[in-house]
């Protein structure tokens, strides 16, 4: 500003054309160091820059002064974002392939001779991707893609291996238990065989139904030397409906399981669990 206002003073070096005073700009003052200098400086930028759009200066500054190139963006502002992230992967990308060449660098000077899995491959590539995606072997040779995939091996951090590669192991089949029944009923045999009893928890029977009534019923229909035994409530509570255990032979199944019980009443096969005989879905026991 000073040389397009004193034309004497065009070939004046900066530090002259700064102590040069010139009555239509403002006084360049120099700041003291503190908190408050870049506001004051950047406050004598703000007058100077009033001062040249009133005297119409504007149009003969230059539009763009930068005292290092190196430093001027070379995209808008916009795009610095994408531009930064881009430069931070490539940087990422660098630093992920010097480790993994020195990772293989080191596994490859361990003595492999009482190991079980093949050589790792070497870094060639320039990226992460193309080193993982086209492994090499140490010796030379190239394997397939799936047995190169398939071996791993899980490195210390003295660079030796703790544990051998991942081998799937065949799973022998679960063998379930078998369960034979005898079938044999001769008077003869010493050694005899006592039947498996039926067992059934019976309940929604009438609250005045008692087990004598219960096992004659039984008996009329053909179910002879039935047990029943009277199901308590548990922590004293008192029911409407009355349930029983009700147990016999096995060879009374047809006339137990069948659906000729008073109307209403109910019959579920008793569960034991522990050694305790337990009912299925015994908070529905007795149900009102």
């Amino acid at each position: 500003m000073v040389r397009l206002l004193v034309p004497d003073m065009a070939g004046a070096s900066e530090a002259e054309l700064a102590k040069h005073v010139t009555p239509d700009l403002p006084r360049l003052v120099t700041h003291n160091r503190g908190d408050s200098r870049s506001v004051a400086e950047t406050s004598d930028l703000i007058d100077l820059a009033v001062k040249c759009d009133e005297m119409n200066m504007i149009a003969q500054l230059p539009t763009f002064v930068a005292a290092t190139y190196d430093k001027v963006p070379i995209v808008q502002a916009d795009d610095l974002d994408v531009c930064l992230l881009a430069k931070r992967l490539a940087k990422l990308e660098v630093t992920v392939s010097q480790h993994t060449k020195s990772l293989i660098d080191m596994v490859d000077k361990v003595d492999k001779s009482s190991l079980d899995w093949p050589p790792l491959g070497q870094a060639t590539g320039s990226s992460w991707a193309e080193s993982v995606a086209t492994p090499v072997l140490a010796t030379g040779s190239s394997e397939s893609s799936t047995s190169a995939m398939s071996s791993s091996a899980v490195l210390s951090s003295t660079g030796l291996p703790t544990t051998r590669p991942n081998v799937k192991m065949p799973q022998r089949p679960v063998q379930k238990p078998r369960v034979l029944k005898g079938k044999s009923s001769s008077a003869d045999d010493d050694v005899k065989g006592i039947p498996r009893r039926l067992h059934a928890f019976v309940s929604r029977l009438a609250g005045d139904t008692t087990d004598q009534q219960l096992s004659a019923w039984l008996a009329e229909v053909g179910i002879s030397g039935a047990m029943c035994t009277p199901v308590v409530p548990k922590d004293g509570r008192i029911f409407k409906t009355a349930a029983f255990r009700v147990s016999c032979d096995a060879k009374f199944a047809d006339l137990f399981y069948d659906e000729a019980w008073p109307a209403g009443c109910e019959l579920r096969d008793w569960v034991f669990r522990n050694n305790v005989a337990s009912v299925h879905h015994a908070v529905n026991v007795n149900n009102n």
